[in-house]
């Protein structure tokens, strides 16, 4: 049986769904009396909604995760990884979701929403290095990105 709403004794809260509470506000419905009922017996309890802090991040794409982890060290070998992730995940039937699982597990920066120094530092050190090494054909590749020109 489904749990509607649940009762935390401890923290004087009942949790449901705003789902649920949309429901619950149809005076007459089964969800109304459930809802009344349970306000009766734990009298000044707060409602609280669940998953109402939890963050969604519309539009994260496997293509946008790719572009992040090439913005990152070692991004080679963490595309293979993400590929390697992505087929056993869709053996799973839960390709999406167990992929952006591993994303945020090895990018949690990434949920911050800010670029951090961390985050640039080392691809800052690799793009030196590919300057003094005058690599002009990969350094062309990630300057491409800002649509510069490299002077050969």
């Amino acid at each position: 049986m489904k749990k509607s709403i649940i009762v935390n004794l401890m923290e004087r809260t009942l949790t449901m769904t705003k789902a649920f509470y949309k429901k619950a506000s149809v005076v007459g419905s089964g969800e109304y009396y459930e809802l009344r009922k349970a306000m009766k017996e734990n009298e000044g309890f707060k409602i609280v909604f669940k998953g109402a802090d939890k963050k969604s991040y519309k539009g994260l794409t496997f293509e946008k995760m790719a572009d992040y982890i090439r913005t990152q060290p070692n991004s080679a070998e963490r595309l293979i990884e993400f590929a390697s992730v992505q087929a056993v995940a869709e053996a799973k039937n839960a390709k999406y979701a167990l992929t952006k699982q591993w994303f945020f597990e090895k990018y949690p920066e990434y949920k911050q929403g800010e670029v951090k120094k961390n985050e640039t530092e080392t691809l800052i050190a690799e793009l030196r290095n590919k300057i003094a090494d005058g690599n002009v054909e990969e350094l062309s590749k990630f300057v491409g990105l800002l649509g510069l020109a490299v002077n050969q």
